[in-house]
C-alpha cells in the first residue's frame, strides 16, 4: 500500500472512474476533477503527489494545468493520458517534467505500471538529490566542530545555507529559551529589515511556533500561509520561505533559521527542507560545543586566577612569616639555656613549635617554586644509604614517642647517586614523618632502597591504616587530606606529599603508592642514574 495522494483530471467519466478504481485498488489515495480549472484549485487545496491528466480538456489543456500547479507545487509528478500525441506536444510535455504517458485505450495494469514507474523514478530523484545535498555537509561538519568562536561559527552556518539553497535572504538568530529575546544574529545575503524582530511582531510570533514545535516551517508562496504570514511577506518582500530550528536532542531549540526569497514562483525544491534541517542540527551541535568551550575557557581562567592569588598568598604569608619566627625562635633558645626546671620545659616547648613552623612555611615556599618553576637542582654525588641515614636519626624521636621501630635495609654495594641532597632529605622526611604520623603505636615502619635497572628505587613502608583505592591519587594533590579538616586527628596542610612528587618529578625521577586497607602503605620513588 504505497498511499501517495494522486489527482486525476479528465473530462470524460469513465476515464476518471477507470482510472480511480484501478488506483485505489493499489493503496493510491485518489481525487478526481472533470477539467483543468478545477484540477489547479484541488492542487491549492491540499498536496499532492502525482498528476494524472488528460492532454485534451475544456478550458486548461493538461499541459496548461501541470505548468500553473508547478508554480505552486513544483515537486508534483505529471503522467499524461493522451489520443492525439504529437511530436510537439511531447517534447512541451517532457521540458515540464513529466514521467510517463498513457496512451488510449489503455488497460488498468498499463496504467498502473505507468504511475508506479512515475513515482519511482520521483523517488530515486528526490534520493539523489537528498544524497547530493547531504554529502558536503558532512564535510562541513569538520569545520563547525573545529570552531568554537559563536560569532564565527553562525557567520559559517548562514554563509553555507545561503550557498547550499540559493536564496536571497538568511537570517541566524540566537534566541533565548521563549524565542522573545535575540542573544546573537547573523545574516548572509541581503539583510531583512529590522521590522522582522519587532517586540511582539509577526517574526517574533513566527520564532516562537518554530522553537516550541520543533518543526519547519516551510511557506512556498504568500497564499500558502495564514493572513498573518502572507502580510509579513509582503512586508518583506519574500514570497518563499522556510523557518528551521536549530535544535539538539537534549534542550530547548537555541534559535532559528531562517531563509526567504524575493522572487515569485521561486519555490524550495524538495531536498531544500531537508537540508536545512540537517545544516541546521550540525550547526546547532558546534553552536553548543562553541558555547561549552566558551564555558569552560572562562572556568579554567577563573581557576588560573585564583591559582596566582594562592601562590601569591602563599608567598607573602612565607616571607613575612620569617622574620617574626627567627626572632621568635633566637629568643626561646636562649630561654632554654639561661632556664631551669618547669620554666625550661615550657622554653623547649615554644622551640619544639617554632621548628613545626618553620618547617610549615618552608613547605608553602617549596610548593610555590615547584608550582612556578623557580626550583633548581644541585647535583652531587652522595651514598643512598647515608642520606637515609640521616633522616632516620632526625626521626626516631618521633617514632620512640609512639613506641614505633623503624628498620633500614640498604645493600652495602649499593653505588652512589648523583642527587640534590637537600630535596632528597626533604623528600624522604616527608615520607618517614608521614608514615611515623599515621602508623598507630608500636607500629613497624621501614625504609629499603635496591637496584631498579638503571635507576635506584627507595620504598617507604608503613603497618599504618592504609588508603582506600579512589584516594590513592588524589593524595599527591596540594592541599588535599584524606581526613575531613575539622575532624581529622593528624596535623599539617596536606602539602607533604605534592612536595614530594613535585621534587622526585624535578630530577626525572617517579613517584607512587601501594596501599591496602587495614594492612598499611608502601610509598614509593626513584632517582635516575642518568
Amino acid at each position: 500500500m504505497s498511499g501517495e495522494r494522486i489527482l486525476i483530471a479528465d473530462d470524460e467519466e469513465h476515464i476518471r472512474d477507470l482510472c480511480a478504481r484501478a488506483l485505489m485498488a493499489e493503496g493510491y489515495q485518489v481525487r478526481c476533477v472533470a477539467d483543468g480549472l478545477q484540477a489547479v484549485e484541488a492542487a491549492r487545496q491540499e498536496p499532492f503527489d502525482l498528476l494524472l491528466t488528460d492532454i485534451l480538456m475544456p478550458g486548461l489543456r493538461g499541459l496548461e494545468v501541470a505548468r500553473a500547479i508547478q508554480e505552486f507545487a513544483p515537486d508534483i509528478v505529471c503522467v499524461v493520458i493522451t489520443g492525439h500525441g504529437t511530436m510537439d506536444m511531447v517534447i512541451e510535455a517532457l521540458k515540464l517534467g513529466f514521467y510517463e504517458f498513457v496512451a488510449k485505450p489503455f488497460t488498468p495494469d498499463e496504467l498502473i505500471r505507468a504511475v508506479n514507474h512515475a513515482l519511482e523514478r520521483e523517488r530515486l530523484r528526490r534520493e539523489n538529490v537528498r544524497l547530493k545535498a547531504l554529502l558536503p555537509l558532512f564535510e562541513l561538519n569538520k569545520v563547525f566542530m573545529s570552531t568554537v568562536d559563536v560569532p564565527s561559527l553562525l557567520q559559517q552556518v548562514a554563509e553555507v545555507a545561503h550557498q547550499a539553497v540559493r536564496v536571497d535572504h538568511v537570517l541566524l538568530a540566537l534566541l533565548d529559551a521563549g524565542g522573545n529575546r535575540v542573544l546573537a544574529q547573523t545574516v548572509s545575503g541581503s539583510p531583512l529589515p529590522d521590522s522582522l524582530w519587532a517586540a511582539g511582531g509577526q517574526g517574533q510570533r513566527i520564532a516562537r511556533q518554530v522553537m516550541q514545535s520543533g518543526q519547519q516551517l516551510i511557506v512556498q508562496g504568500r497564499e500558502d500561509g495564514d493572513q498573518a504570514v502572507a502580510d509579513l511577506m509582503v512586508e518583506l518582500g519574500i514570497h518563499a520561505l522556510i523557518v528551521t530550528p536549530l535544535a539538539v536532542k537534549s534542550g530547548h531549540p537555541l534559535g532559528i533559521l531562517w531563509v526567504a526569497r524575493d522572487t515569485e514562483g521561486d519555490s524550495f525544491t524538495g531536498g531544500d527542507p531537508e537540508l536545512l534541517a540537517v545544516l541546521s542540527g550540525q550547526a546547532a551541535i558546534a553552536i553548543e560545543n562553541a558555547r561549552l568551550f566558551e564555558e569552560t575557557q572562562r572556568a579554567y581562567q577563573e581557576l588560573q586566577q585564583l591559582d596566582r592569588l594562592k601562590s601569591e598568598f602563599i608567598n607573602i604569608a612565607a616571607h613575612e612569616l620569617r622574620t617574626p619566627l627567627a626572632i621568635l625562635m633566637g629568643h626561646a633558645d636562649l630561654l632554654e639555656t639561661e632556664l631551669t626546671g618547669e620554666l625550661r620545659e615550657r622554653a623547649r616547648t615554644i622551640v619544639r613549635n617554632s621548628m613545626r613552623l618553620r618547617d610549615l612555611i618552608t613547605e608553602m615556599t617549596d610548593l610555590r617554586h615547584l608550582a612556578t618553576g623557580e626550583m633548581r637542582l644541585r647535583l652531587e654525588e652522595l651514598s643512598i644509604e647515608k642520606a637515609i641515614g640521616e633522616v632516620v636519626l632526625d626521626m626516631t624521636s618521633l617514632a620512640r614517642a609512639k613506641h614505633q621501630t623503624i628498620a633500614v635495609d640498604v645493600p652495602d654495594d649499593l653505588r652512589p647517586v648523583r642527587a640534590d641532597p637537600q630535596k632528597l632529605y626533604t623528600v624522604l622526611s616527608n615520607l618517614l614523618s608521614n608514615a611515623i604520623k599515621f602508623t598507630p603505636p608500636a607500629g613497624r615502619i621501614g625504609i629499603r632502597a635496591l637496584e631498579r635497572g638503571d635507576a635506584v628505587q627507595v620504598l617507604v613502608w608503613d603497618t599504618g591504616p592504609g588508603i582506600p583505592d579512589h584516594l590513592q591519587d588524589k593524595i599527591f594533590t596540594p592541599f588535599y587530606q584524606v581526613e575531613q579538616s575539622l575532624t581529622r586527628q593528624h596535623a599539617g596542610m596536606g602539602l607533604g606529599l605534592s612536595i614530594v612528587r613535585g621534587m622526585v618529578e624535578l630530577w626525572g625521577g617517579q613517584v607512587w603508592v601501594e596501599s591496602e586497607v587495614g594492612k598499611g602503605s608502601t610509598f614509593a620513588f626513584t632517582i635516575p642514574r642518568e
